[in-house]
C-alpha cells in the first residue's frame, strides 16, 4: 500500500509540474501577444504616441525578464505572434539592449525558432546606430538636404539583393516602393 501511495504521489506531482509548465507557456504567449498589440497599436494608429517611450520601456522590462528566464522565446514555445513581439520590443530598444540580446536571437534563428528576416532588420538597425553601413538595406532615413527618404548607406550595395534573397527578403527595388521610393542598384 505504501508503495502504491508513493507511486500515486509521484504521478500526481509529475502531472502537476507538467500542467504548470503548460500554463507558464500559455501565460508567456498571452503576455507577449498583448505586448505585441500594445507596441504595434502605438506605431500603426498613432494611439498614445506621446507615451511611446514609456510604453516601450514597460514592454522592454517584461520582455527582458522573459528572455532572461526562458532564453529567446522561439516559435515552438510561444507561437509566431509572441515571437515577433520579442523581436519588435528588442528592436525598439536602445542600442545597448539590442547588443545584449542579439546573440540569443541569432541562436534562435539558427535553430529555426525565429525568422531570419527579423534578424536582418535588427542587425541593420544595430549597424546603423553604430554609424556603420547596413548589410540588408532595411533601414531608411530622411535626407536632411532634399527631405526625401533614402536608404541608410549599404555595405557592398551591388550584392545587397543576393544577401536579401538568401534570407527571404524581397529585392531592394520592391522594398523601396513601400516607402514611395524609386531605387536602382548601382552598376558594377
Amino acid at each position: 500500500m505504501k508503495y502504491i501511495l508513493t507511486i500515486l504521489t509521484f504521478f500526481f506531482i509529475e502531472n502537476l509540474l507538467a500542467a504548470q509548465t503548460r500554463t507558464d507557456t500559455l501565460s508567456v504567449r498571452l503576455e507577449l501577444e498583448r505586448i505585441f498589440d500594445r507596441d504595434q497599436k502605438t506605431r500603426a494608429t498613432g494611439d498614445s504616441v506621446a507615451f511611446m517611450g514609456l510604453i516601450d520601456s514597460i514592454n522592454q522590462v517584461r520582455v527582458k525578464a522573459i528572455i532572461q528566464k526562458y532564453g529567446w522565446p522561439g516559435i515552438s514555445f510561444v507561437g509566431k505572434k509572441a515571437n515577433q513581439a520579442v523581436f519588435l520590443v528588442i528592436q525598439h530598444s536602445p542600442l545597448v539592449v539590442m547588443m545584449e540580446f542579439i546573440e540569443p536571437f541569432r541562436k534562435s534563428v539558427a535553430a529555426g525558432e525565429s525568422k531570419p528576416t527579423d534578424l536582418a532588420l535588427m542587425e541593420d538597425r544595430i549597424l546603423m546606430r553604430m554609424g556603420k553601413p547596413q548589410k540588408y538595406g532595411s533601414q531608411v532615413r530622411t535626407n536632411k538636404i532634399s527631405g526625401l527618404d533614402e536608404f541608410y548607406p549599404i555595405e557592398d550595395e551591388i550584392h545587397v539583393n543576393e544577401r536579401r534573397k538568401k534570407i527571404g527578403l524581397e529585392p531592394l527595388e520592391e522594398y523601396a516602393k513601400r516607402f514611395g521610393m524609386t531605387y536602382e542598384l548601382p552598376k558594377k
